[in-house]
């Protein structure tokens, strides 16, 4: 591939051309690598064989960002920090969740800072924590606000079209404070402020409420619902637990204690992603992947063939001095002693996250086990009909918020614990 550099209009930003195919061809059709489907009561049970160890599809990721989005330098007129999420608009534009300063922050197709919308508060198209951003039907945008419990709709200018307040199913927790007569102050139990975690083509939300702590060793139990575009709930498809977690107390002084919630570096957990016009979701416990019509109906169930492991001791405590290694030594000791209280799990999780791409295709990620012979991400790909075709593998750092046709878009963060954002050229050809 050619390429050829732009002059950057912002410190930091790198970008060049060529993110198309050569020759526009469409991308090769993959041969499943082996999958047998069965019917129960009319839904398709999808099961496949696990890829070849050490196989890899012929998908091409760029070694380099063909466009690079960050900056060091805090004068400047944005800088990164807890970017959530980000999308390519049609026209080439990028806009990027910025949770750090609750704006959506608008770059042209070669990167270069165009704009900012949105911002912190409580008005209508403000947030209190933004978390999502995505394609709305109408060409517009929406993007959620987990602290709020609600979604805010724009205009491709930017402009504020709505913002509903969105209210579901309650979880496990809040039914159970009902029964036993201790929400009588917190208002009505049959609803709950829930998140947005996926949008649909059709503009169905697939959402949850929003995951609380407890202390001691837990995984919180949260409802998960498909909603409208007005936000009403169209069908509630029931709980999941969320991330193994492990929380204590500790004094910070004569008066004060803190909470540290830890989560479990081989914690189980629910993940979740939109797939084509359906919605996918999974509990980590086992490799099964279950996904939901806009009404709530059972499409399909996906499952691939796993070998489970056992985590050491060893394994665990060198996770979590790995995790802490950057933190100052006042952060680091007393996340540490929580740390050695922090129990064994039974099992390594069978995959860690899911992905949909702009072709239909279900991108399913390994759990990166202690000794992989890898450096990035390895990740099954699942064709429409949930049948596996191979592994891709996708650079190392790189959290990745949408695949398109022909590109990766993600973030990464540097030494310094300086946030990016970067596209990838993505050649689905071999």
């Amino acid at each position: 591939m050619s390429t050829s550099a732009c002059i950057p209009g912002l410190l930091g930003v790198v970008a060049f051309v060529g993110c198309d195919r050569p020759d526009n061809s469409p991308p090769e059709v993959q041969e499943p690598v082996g999958a047998e489907v069965y019917d129960s009561a009319g839904i398709p049970i999808v099961e496949s064989r696990a890829p070849a160890r050490g196989s890899r599809l012929g998908w091409v990721i760029g070694d380099e960002p063909v466009v690079s989005i960050g900056t060091r330098d805090a004068s400047d007129v944005f800088q990164f920090y807890r970017v959530g999420d980000a999308t390519r608009l049609a026209d080439g534009r990028i806009v990027v969740a910025n949770g750090g300063s609750n704006e959506l922050l608008v770059f042209d197709a070669d990167g270069n800072h165009l704009d900012v919308w949105a911002g912190q508060g409580d008005g209508p198209g403000e947030f209190w924590d933004l978390s999502t951003v995505g394609p709305w039907p109408g060409d517009s945008l929406i993007a959620g606000d987990s602290q709020q419990g609600r979604a805010s709709i724009f205009d491709l200018a930017g402009a504020h079209g709505r913002t509903m307040s969105l209210r579901g199913p309650p979880d496990a927790t809040t039914r159970e404070m009902a029964a036993a007569g201790q929400a009588a102050d917190a208002g009505p139990v049959d609803v709950e402020p829930h998140v947005v975690l996926r949008v649909l083509p059709d503009g169905t939300l697939l959402t949850r409420t929003p995951r609380g702590y407890a202390q001691g060793f837990y995984r919180w139990e949260s409802s998960y619902a498909l909603m409208g575009a007005d936000g009403s709930t169209l069908a509630s498809l029931g709980d999941y637990l969320g991330t193994e977690t492990f929380s204590a107390f500790y004094p910070q002084d004569d008066r004060t204690v803190a909470v540290i919630p830890l989560r479990h570096p081989f914690g189980k957990t629910t993940v979740t992603a939109a797939w084509g016009d359906l919605a996918a979701i999974g509990d980590t416990e086992t490799y099964e992947i279950r996904a939901y019509r806009s009404d709530g109906s059972l499409a399909r169930v996906v499952r691939r063939d796993h070998e489970t492991r056992i985590p050491t001791q060893s394994e665990q405590d060198k996770a979590f001095r790995d995790r802490f290694a950057g933190l100052a030594e006042e952060d680091r000791e007393p996340r540490m002693a929580v740390a050695a209280d922090v129990p064994l799990v039974e099992s390594f999780p069978a995959y860690s996250r899911l992905r949909g791409d702009a072709l239909g295709h279900l991108w399913v990620a390994e759990f990166k086990l202690p000794d992989a012979a890898y450096d990035g991400t390895l990740w099954t790909v699942f064709d429409g009909e949930g049948r596996a075709l191979g592994f891709v593998e996708t650079p190392a750092g790189l959290s990745i918020f949408e695949i398109g046709e022909d590109y990766i878009l993600g973030s990464t963060t540097d030494e310094l614990g300086v946030e990016y954002v970067h596209i990838r050229e993505l050649a689905r050809s071999g």
